[in-house]
């Protein structure tokens, strides 16, 4: 039972390992590009499978819950950049590592600006929202749907352009492939 599978070691836990305690964040995932094919019983995604290009070291890794947050060290600054550069190879990806939010998120680690200050990669592809549960909890869940905010990209806008952002340079960058 559910139970059990927490309490029993598992060197490679999978999704719906994940979901005993993280429910509504297994359930955005399933949702996600990463996770459909899990959601629908297929093999999991692979970079191979992609559309947009991929590294070709990744070819072969299986997108799951512990391709990006590791079986059992569960670091949410690896999850939100390197995770993400470890596979994705497009111009948008390379591009991030020069680009002023790249220098935003690595003043955060280094401690020389406020948490939260900085701009990961999963800040705006991945988007912390308000969630609130069957009792009526509210609380800051992570989206792993990226859907939600990928395309067309104006669906970023106010879940995460706006957080930091006016509306008239979010409606222009959003609007120019450059930028983007």
């Amino acid at each position: 039972d559910e139970k059990t599978a927490v309490l029993r070691w598992v060197e490679r836990p999978n999704h719906t390992q994940c979901q005993v305690c993280h429910q509504e964040e297994n359930a955005g995932f399933l949702a996600g590009k990463h996770g459909m094919r899990l959601a629908v019983g297929l093999p999991a995604l692979t970079p191979a499978d992609a559309r947009l290009p991929m590294k070709p070291d990744s070819q072969h890794r299986q997108m799951t819950c512990i391709s990006c947050h590791s079986a059992h060290r569960f670091d949410t600054r690896l999850a939100a950049v390197d995770s993400c550069l470890q596979c994705h190879d497009d111009s948008h990806s390379r591009q991030y590592r020069e680009s002023p939010h790249a220098r935003l998120w690595a003043a955060e680690l280094a401690g020389k600006a406020p948490a939260g200050s900085g701009v990961s990669c999963a800040t705006c592809h991945l988007p912390r929202v308000w969630h609130e549960d069957e009792a009526g909890v509210e609380r800051i869940l992570v989206e792993h749907n990226q859907n939600n905010t990928l395309r067309p990209n104006e669906k970023m806008l106010r879940p995460v352009c706006l957080q930091c952002h006016g509306l008239a340079f979010s409606i222009d960058a959003l609007a120019d492939p450059a930028l983007v």
